[in-house]
């Protein structure tokens, strides 16, 4: 699984982008607990690390934007509204832009 993980890396393919993007991530994490209240600690870590990555690649590439919701990975059942609300505004931008 993690030989996968690490085939998915999408950051080379964001630094390859030049045309506007738009990255929505979760800003919730799900708590384990329980047998897997280790896994809660890992992720704490990971998400760090990303929200670390993810503001250095948009302040180095003023084309990208970098939204987070208030929502678990699972945002798109959780809150459908407010991710396309996120997408209607981020395509309205590059409407007056142009």
């Amino acid at each position: 699984m993690l030989d996968q993980m690490d085939a998915l890396d999408l950051f080379p393919v964001y630094r390859r982008l030049t045309g506007p993007v738009l990255i929505v991530r979760a800003g919730r994490l799900v708590a384990q607990g329980g047998p897997l209240a280790w896994f809660d600690e890992l992720m704490a870590a990971y998400v760090k690390g990303l929200d670390r990555d993810l503001g250095e690649l948009a302040a180095a590439h003023p084309h990208i934007t970098l939204e987070t919701l208030d929502a678990s990975h699972a945002m798109l059942l959780e809150r459908p509204n407010a991710v396309a609300e996120l997408i209607r505004s981020f395509t309205a931008g590059l409407r007056s832009r142009s």
